[in-house]
């Protein structure tokens, strides 16, 4: 009897951390806050996702880069205008031209929005 509840709690051990890994494997494939899609209103230029992924691992940024200097954490309050991007206002604040692509820049448009 003794064995079979060993062999019983081995199993319930072994299932127990496949669950904790797979958890913590989900949560790591969400860096930051995840995609956010923008939808672009008034536009044909398409959608913007921003990928927190690509700014904080591939470009090195770290959360209090953007929150709450830049971006405040309400979801919908940032009211983003190209006229805004050009006067270094939210994505602009980087993409200047200088620090990352210009977010003004009519040739650049592609790089963040996608029909």
């Amino acid at each position: 009897m003794k064995r079979k509840s060993f062999k019983a709690s081995v199993i319930s051990i072994f299932i127990l951390c496949l669950v904790v890994m797979g958890a913590a494997y989900a949560q790591q494939k969400k860096v930051g806050g995840g995609d956010i899609k923008y939808e672009a209103k008034g536009s044909d230029l398409g959608p913007v996702t921003f990928s927190h992924e690509n700014h904080v691992t591939q470009q090195k940024a770290k959360c209090t880069d953007c929150h709450t200097k830049i971006f405040k954490m309400k979801k919908g309050e940032a009211k983003m205008t190209q006229a805004a991007f050009a006067e270094g206002k939210f994505c602009g604040t980087c993409h200047d031209g200088k620090k990352a692509f210009s977010a003004a820049a009519k040739a650049d448009c592609g790089r963040c929005h996608k029909k």
